[in-house]
């Protein structure tokens, strides 16, 4: 299986965002999210402190998610 490609792919088709955590939604985004630790510990605690303040998501970047 391959990777996610930002250039050839849609993030939100292959992830979402449930709070802190960033969830697969295909073969490709499961393999991404395990082989680069997405959801690892410190990876979901620096998300939770962002999301808190205001800074995660950015507003770009919700706007390329949600296409």
């Amino acid at each position: 299986m391959r990777f996610f490609n930002p250039r050839r792919d849609f993030w939100g088709d292959h992830f979402r965002l449930d709070e802190a955590v960033i969830q697969h939604q295909t073969n490709i985004g499961e393999v991404t999210a395990r082989i680069l630790d997405f959801n690892g510990d410190e990876r979901i605690v620096e998300r939770q402190a962002l999301i808190a303040s205001g800074q995660y998501p950015s507003a770009s970047v919700l706007k390329q998610v949600n296409k």
